[in-house]
């Protein structure tokens, strides 16, 4: 068994949900699809909170979780913002589980999708990437759906993978998936990208699921400085699993 893995009792699910400095009321957001998808699975799934180095004070939201969850929470917080891929990271680290699913705080899929995600992974093993519907590009910004489609054509053009859709943010893997993910060198935005790049290198199986985002959801705005940034770790990863080899 890996060395940074720490063995649970009868855990077999675990949802990871990375965060940081979520909105006001995000909790009562995160309890209200949190059992909406619990109630679809018909058990309530083990969850990894895995704050990546907050500054906004939300012990109190946290308090409000830990009451209403209680064991089936675990709470983990970074001392400083190192981003998305860390944190998902450090969830995965935190525990050896068969099966796992990470999706964003706000929880921005149906919970439907959740669980179409949940299952592939249980009767496929492997990775199974989120794919999101034509719909999806109805409900976001113009900025966003332009770099979504550009992002999207640059992978169809380079990675060879079974979808160009890499970003989507709802993925499950098996126990070899979360191995493939810890040792991924991505930190920030493109943990997505590197992980489905390192899982197609070693032969492990992907497989696409269409989902569908809910209804209303906003999304936050992009930190100019962090996207061109991520566009030096675009060609990074290009470099190293499609060039390099």
């Amino acid at each position: 068994m890996p060395p940074y893995f720490t063995p649970l009792a009868n855990i077999q699910s675990v949802l990871i949900v990375p965060m940081y400095n979520p909105s006001e009321g995000w909790e009562h957001i995160f309890m209200k699809h949190y059992r909406e998808f619990c109630d679809l699975l018909e058990f309530d799934i083990q969850v990894v909170l895995s704050d990546d180095g907050s500054t906004n004070d939300i012990q109190e939201a946290i308090q409000f979780l830990r009451s209403s969850l209680g064991e089936k929470l675990t709470y983990i917080s970074a001392e400083r913002n190192k981003g998305k891929g860390a944190a998902l990271k450090a969830g995965v680290k935190l525990i050896r589980t068969d099966n796992y699913i990470f999706t964003d705080i706000d929880f921005p899929y149906t919970a439907e999708s959740m669980v179409s995600v949940y299952q592939s992974c249980l009767d496929n093993r492997g990775v199974v990437m989120g794919i999101r519907d034509k719909n999806y590009y109805n409900d976001i910004t113009r900025f966003r759906t332009w770099l979504s489609k550009i992002l999207r054509w640059f992978n169809k053009l380079l990675l060879q993978l079974p979808s160009n859709d890499t970003q989507c943010g709802l993925k499950a893997f098996d126990a070899k998936g979360g191995e493939i993910l810890v040792d991924c060198k991505t930190d920030r935005f493109l943990i997505d990208l590197e992980f489905l790049l390192s899982a197609n290198q070693k032969k492990v199986k992907i497989t696409p699921v269409q989902v569908s985002l809910r209804n209303n959801v906003e999304f936050t705005k992009f930190n100019t400085l962090v996207l061109f940034k991520e566009l030096a770790n675009f060609a990074g990863l290009i470099w190293r699993y499609r060039i390099k080899g």
